[in-house]
């Protein structure tokens, strides 16, 4: 369990979006982005929301009182850029509320496939539980 928490802290050290603003020759490794885990589940003001989509075909399982309710997906100007958020029916919904230099609607199926090889629903007990480990599948995929 330790591994992952240290995993998930090590992927978010650069800001991608902050070098492509100033001309740098880096591509979006969506991989660098902050992943913050919430115990609430999360439903931004519609006026700051770009786009949502809801993860069909796709049913949380049972989360525990201290299984995380909602991701938060940032640049390290803690600028939101995605957010993932548990419904009260174990749905997932996804909110962008930030530019990304990708479609995020096509990359949500080849997530979705990850999710399930990678079997996020049994990793309730795990301290980023399973919408940490959806974030992480979401995160592989945003490759341009």
């Amino acid at each position: 369990m330790i591994f992952r928490i240290l995993l998930v802290a090590t992927l978010v050290t650069v800001n991608p979006l902050s070098s492509m603003a100033q001309g740098g020759d880096q591509t979006f490794d969506p991989l660098r982005l902050n992943i913050r885990l919430s115990p609430t589940a999360l439903h931004p003001p519609s006026h700051l929301i770009k786009q949502q989509w809801m993860l069909d075909g796709y049913r949380l399982g049972r989360l525990g009182p201290q299984a995380p309710q909602a991701v938060i997906i940032e640049d390290d100007a803690r600028r939101r850029l995605l957010i993932l958020s548990a419904t009260e029916e174990g749905r997932v919904l996804v909110y962008q509320l930030g530019d990304l230099p990708v479609d995020v609607a096509t990359r949500l199926r080849p997530a979705l496939v990850c999710v399930h090889t990678r079997q996020c629903q049994n990793h309730r007990m795990d301290p980023a539980g399973e919408l940490g480990c959806l974030a992480l599948c979401l995160l592989e995929h945003l490759h341009e």
